[in-house]
């Protein structure tokens, strides 16, 4: 079950925005007050461009992820965490927005975008030694978790 919920997490993250680090606010002509589902298609994409760079996530940090998620102690994460780092291998990205997961979505664009910015967060602060707990959706994404669930379930892109 953790990693089913660790899983939502990654996937919310990266099929929204391609990865690196940035953290800054967003901005948009786009009134955050409206509801997703009550966006038109050059709205919805204007909130995926919004989001590219404060979820953008570096490649140590899905390697943590990717240690967390494939070792069963800290010495091997490590082991893990390191291989991924040296491979060749680009960092996971996915610049494709999910818009259609919009649909009927009764959240503001101002909670989904707290959310996935609160979930990059938690990804950003992972380590070996981090607690699988820590993999849980943030309280910023109650209210997404509830009205728009499609949004952090949305495992394609990846």
């Amino acid at each position: 079950m953790r990693r089913m919920t660790l899983l939502e997490v990654l996937a919310a993250g990266l099929a929204l925005a391609a990865c690196g680090d940035d953290g800054g606010e967003t901005t948009s002509a786009l009134d955050e007050s409206r509801q997703l589902g009550e966006l038109t298609a050059e709205e919805a994409n204007q909130v995926c461009d919004d989001l590219k760079e404060p979820m953008k996530l570096a490649k140590v940090d899905q390697c943590d992820l990717i240690g967390l998620l494939n070792a069963s102690g800290i010495e091997e994460c490590v082991a893990i965490w390191r291989a991924c780092l040296l491979s060749a291998n680009e960092p996971l990205t996915s610049t494709r927005c999910f818009t259609y997961d919009f649909e009927g979505c009764t959240v503001t664009v101002a909670e989904a975008k707290t959310c996935l910015i609160a979930m990059a967060g938690t990804l950003k602060a992972l380590s070996c030694g981090s607690s699988l707990d820590l993999l849980q959706p943030p309280a910023e994404c109650v209210g997404v978790r509830a009205f728009c669930p499609s949004i952090l379930e949305n495992g394609e892109g990846f």
